[in-house]
């Protein structure tokens, strides 16, 4: 007898099995004819999983009832109260609030099926389905993402396709100002119409037709014209746009409609280093130090030397390189101190990329007295000829400041010394390079000029700088030296 009941049982349950089965699939079918008709998607959607759940839990309670298990759970239940209470409070919260989520999101729909919406972080997708706990979400490259019912309901929205049929899009385009404004207008709008995936979206009293294109704002480089443009909801986003974006592209190149565009100049800058106190100052391009007063008794020489060691040095040079800069330096401000007399001199270096400047001012304090016995000594014939380059230099600046110039210097510097000053104010000027040229052309004919070759061959200024320029007012003498590495 108990056998024969068991059995019952067991058919029941398999009964049961099927029944269940049965509705699932009918309560499917109901609202896939419902969809149909109503075309609400996502609160059907919703309701169809719901119903689905609770013929589920009435068939578990069905299951029980059959074993006669009801009152037993049904006594558990209310015997652990405090039990599944806890429970509840700490585990099935979040499901529970993605249910009433759900539940909140399916009866006030801020989207529908098929709607394509752009969440907070600017993500944007289709939505594609809606469980008990989850919608479910399309993106561009048609990756999926189920996102807790819970989470989407306390989020800020943007909708596409809210309560219509047809999405839109607006789009902004950039004209130069030169260009035909209505002649754009009808272009743009041309293009649009020509695409295959736009649709009429705005109601006239003849029918539907393609919005206008708008000529918004005069904008600092350009004008700014506006449109809407319709599309099917099942058109992807992505492609309308890129499918615009070209025909509108092509239409305004084809018009010689110019699209502007930034220029962008770019300036290489060099930043200078701050060493010892500031010495080293930063002066954008080039790279300059500090001046520094060197006086005749050599007050200053040590740290203009020193000064000039560093820079090389913080500019990348070898430590050759360094040696080479420091001793034109040596050469040029002992030169300076035997030109300052009772004067005192301003010194810094500079640099532009790879070549460095070193750069000695100063000024000229001879009285008539003083002038007449500079003259004397450099025009008598009692003095001889200076001997090594830095000489020639020196007795040029003197001889310039008497206004006259002995013929043997005259000969030998010979360039570009004038004997009166220029509208500039310039007594003397001279180079390096153009000595060096003149003396080329003249040591095969002339005994003087050969030996003021050999002479500027031993000078260890002119074998290691690249050039010197010297300009001689009344009050002031500047010289330059030029190394490039």
């Amino acid at each position: 007898m108990l056998k024969v009941i068991e059995n019952n049982k067991i058919l029941f349950l398999l009964l049961l099995f099927v029944l269940t089965w049965g509705i699932m699939q009918l309560n499917r079918l109901v609202f896939k004819q419902i969809r149909a008709k109503k075309k609400d998607g996502l609160k059907l959607k919703y309701f169809e999983r719901l119903s689905s759940a609770l013929i589920l839990l009435a068939a578990v309670i069905a299951a029980f009832a059959i074993f006669d298990r009801l009152g037993t759970v049904w006594k558990t239940l209310l015997g652990g109260t405090a039990i599944i209470s806890a429970v509840l409070a700490f585990t099935a919260q979040d499901i529970i609030k993605d249910i009433l989520a759900g539940f909140m999101i399916s009866m006030y729909k801020p989207f529908d099926i098929g709607d394509r919406i752009q969440l907070e972080n600017g993500t944007v997708g289709i939505v594609i389905d809606i469980t008990m706990r989850h919608v479910v979400i399309k993106f561009m490259d048609t990756t999926v993402c189920a996102i807790p019912n819970s989470k989407l309901n306390a989020m800020s929205i943007l909708n596409f396709s809210y309560h219509s049929q047809i999405r839109s899009r607006i789009f902004s385009f950039s004209i130069a100002y030169d260009s035909d404004v209505r002649k754009a207008i009808n272009v743009i709008r041309e293009a649009i119409i020509s695409s295959s995936y736009s649709i009429p979206g705005v109601k006239r009293d003849y029918g539907m037709d393609y919005a206008p294109v708008y000529f918004m704002e005069f904008q600092s480089s350009s004008l700014l014209l506006q449109t809407t443009v319709f599309y099917p909801p099942e058109v992807q986003t992505e492609v309308l746009i890129s499918d615009i974006n070209l025909r509108v592209d092509l239409a305004l190149n084809e018009n010689g409609i110019e699209i502007p565009y930034n220029f962008v100049n770019v300036v290489n800058r060099e930043l200078g280093v701050k060493q010892d106190g500031g010495e080293l100052v930063r002066s954008g391009r080039p790279y300059v130090t500090a001046d520094i007063v060197v006086t005749a008794d050599g007050k200053g020489m040590k740290k203009a030397i020193e000064t000039t060691e560093k820079f090389g040095t913080a500019c990348g040079l070898t430590k050759k390189e360094v040696m080479r800069l420091r001793l034109l330096s040596e050469e040029s401000l002992t030169m300076m101190r035997d030109i300052l007399q009772n004067s005192a001199a301003s010194y810094h270096i500079a640099r532009t990329k790879d070549t460095y400047y070193l750069h000695l001012k100063s000024g000229i304090n001879t009285d008539d007295a003083q002038r007449r016995q500079l003259l004397s000594v450099s025009t008598s014939g009692i003095n001889a000829a200076p001997m090594g380059l830095m000489d020639r230099i020196s007795e040029m600046v003197r001889t310039s400041q008497s206004g006259k110039l002995a013929a043997q210097q005259a000969f030998l510097i010979n360039l570009g010394i004038t004997a009166e000053a220029d509208n500039d104010g310039t007594l003397a000027s001279w180079s390096l390079q153009q000595y060096r040229q003149s003396l080329a052309t003249q040591k095969n004919s002339s005994n003087e000029a050969a030996e003021a070759w050999d002479e500027l061959e031993r000078s260890i200024v002119s074998s290691i700088a690249d050039d010197i320029s010297v300009r001689i007012t009344r009050s002031t003498v500047t010289m330059i030296i030029k190394k490039t590495f």
